[in-house]
This record gives structure tokens, C-alpha cells and sequence, in this order.
């Protein structure tokens, strides 16, 4: 899981400062710590997603190579029959 800091005292201080009452920062620090713990759970890292590209760039690479050798299978006895 990735952690990502927040300081739910200072946000709540901050919002003390513009007016919200104390209930009422106490209730947004909650929600957005609750939002913060849950969205974090979808979060993935630059490795993660670097692994996955080279992964998927290989299967590519192997399909495109394989269609290939598939081709000169075909075309191979055709320009033999052909030529010949």
C-alpha cells in the first residue's frame, strides 16, 4: 500500500483559522483521512507500471516475431512453386 502523510492536525487547524468549528474539522480531517486511506489502495508505482509495460512489450514483440516466421511458412512455398 502506499502512504501518502497528512497531517490531520494542521488541516485541522487550518480549517479552525477560516471558521469551521472544531466539530466540523474534526469530521472533514476524518473523511479526508478515510479518502486518503481508501483511494491509496488503487495506487500503483512507476516500477510497478514499468514491469508490466516491459512485459507487455515482449508478449508483443513475440506475436510479431511469430507472425512473421508464420508468414515465410506461407510465402516461402509459394515463391518456391512459382520461381521452380
Amino acid at each position: 500500500m502506499v502512504v501518502i502523510p497528512f497531517d490531520t492536525l494542521a488541516y485541522a487547524r487550518r480549517l479552525e483559522a477560516v471558521g469551521f468549528t472544531a466539530e466540523q474539522a474534526e469530521v472533514q480531517v476524518e473523511i479526508m483521512a478515510e479518502t486518503f486511506i481508501h483511494n491509496t489502495d488503487a495506487l500503483v508505482t512507476r516500477d510497478y507500471l514499468d514491469a508490466r509495460l516491459a512485459e507487455t512489450n515482449g508478449k508483443i514483440r513475440l506475436l510479431f516475431w511469430g507472425q512473421g516466421v508464420i508468414l515465410a511458412a506461407i510465402v516461402i512455398p509459394l515463391l518456391r512453386d512459382t520461381i521452380f
